[in-house]
């Protein structure tokens, strides 16, 4: 199969510039000569499996929509009508190699943003009803055709419809309106409200990109925060200049209170490491199992002397971070960071960006002591795996 890749007529910088995280837009042809990494049936497969998530949605009962969580039975499919019924299956590139080739088309971007690939199959007049998301999303057709219309961007406080498990926009009025087919593309920012209606029996890529909310980050680094402290630090009222009424609580003597608050939560150097390893914890991280026996120095160069290669986990991810002061690049995989001298940045690089590695085609790695350490590392934690 050719290597995926993005039609020569895409310009990313002014994607970047006039359309990323701002409004949305019809890519056509994205990927050129575009064929389906999986069959239907084949995804209808994955939603049988216990450690899959999946969900079927049918809108055929008078306009509303009924949901339904996986995992499935096969006769749950071979009872559903020709037409208006959708198969969402999430995270499918932890399981279909073909399909977490997809991402490296979004390489323009960085790879820690991507939260998973999700596959839809639906029969003729399948949707899953107007909604819109906290994240971006490109949404990639494959077989068949799917309509989109896209209306203007929510509000978190855009009613729902009620009684339904379904996300749904009680009022939805698009303001665009397009038809894609295989291999053309539809980018839409957070928020902006979308729906989708397959006018054929058709499958469509969803390429998630996940961003903290303010809210996780804030709850996330004052946990970080809440474990380092000494519990002998706790709030003083000593300093005080006069006698305090019963049950007053005096605003001035708050002051070094917040202050020490304050000065924990502005540390940056502390907020980029915890950002790191936030962002870079897998999804699945029961799906990253370390070798029962670890590897020596000495077993590994024999393995990699074997011709082995070495292939990153799907489940695994990777992320790094040059630093502007003498920190050097910190490298974050699967939540846990390391930090390298600065003159190892071109090693940790390619280590982020490529998916297989063998002295052919990763030299700098395999030829660098402390690249070998870390490979080594990460072998037996299981975010590498040996491929013959």
């Amino acid at each position: 199969m050719k290597p995926l890749q993005l039609n020569p007529t895409f310009n990313v910088d002014d994607f970047l510039k006039q359309n990323w995280q701002k409004k949305p837009v019809l890519l056509p042809k994205l990927v050129q000569n575009f064929s389906d990494a999986i069959s239907a049936e084949e995804l209808a497969g994955l939603a049988c499996e216990e450690f899959i998530e999946s969900r079927l949605i049918s809108d055929f009962e008078q306009g509303g929509w009924l949901l339904k969580n996986g995992p499935f039975e096969e006769s749950d499919f071979t009872s559903l009508p020709e037409s208006n019924w959708t198969l969402l299956v999430q995270a499918v590139d932890q399981w279909v190699e073909a399909v977490a080739d997809i991402k490296t088309l979004f390489d323009f971007l960085p790879s820690w943003r991507i939260d998973d690939i999700m596959i839809s199959f639906a029969a003729q007049g399948g949707g899953v009803g107007p909604h819109y998301d906290y994240y971006d999303v490109f949404l990639l057709q494959g077989c068949g055709e799917r309509n989109w219309q896209v209306g203007e961007r929510c509000a978190s406080t855009a009613t729902q419809r009620p009684n339904t498990e379904l996300n749904l926009l009680q009022e939805f009025k698009p303001k665009m309106e397009f038809t894609l087919s295989a291999g053309d593309a539809l980018y839409i920012p957070p928020r902006f409200s979308h729906w989708g209606t397959a006018t054929s029996d058709s499958l469509c890529y969803s390429i998630g990109f996940r961003a903290p909310s303010l809210a996780e980050m804030i709850e996330g680094f004052s946990d970080l925060i809440i474990k380092e402290q000494d519990p002998v630090n706790r709030y003083e009222d000593s300093y005080a200049a006069g006698r305090l009424r019963s049950g007053e609580i005096k605003a001035q003597l708050l002051d070094t209170s917040f202050q020490q608050i304050s000065e924990k939560l502005a540390d940056k150097k502390k907020f980029i490491v915890w950002f790191g390893c936030h962002v870079s914890q897998p999804k699945y991280p029961e799906l990253i199992q370390g070798l029962d026996q670890p590897l020596s120095s000495t077993e590994f160069k024999a393995l990699l002397c074997e011709g082995v290669n070495l292939v990153k986990n799907p489940s695994s991810r990777f992320a790094f971070l040059e630093s502007s002061d003498d920190a050097g690049v910190l490298l974050f995989v699967d939540g846990a960071m390391v930090a390298f001298p600065v003159d190892q940045l071109s090693a940790i690089t390619s280590l982020c960006e490529q998916s297989h590695f063998s002295e052919d085609s990763s030299l700098s790695l395999f030829t660098d002591p402390g690249m070998m350490g870390l490979l080594r590392q990460l072998i037996n934690q299981g975010s590498l795996l040996a491929s013959g």
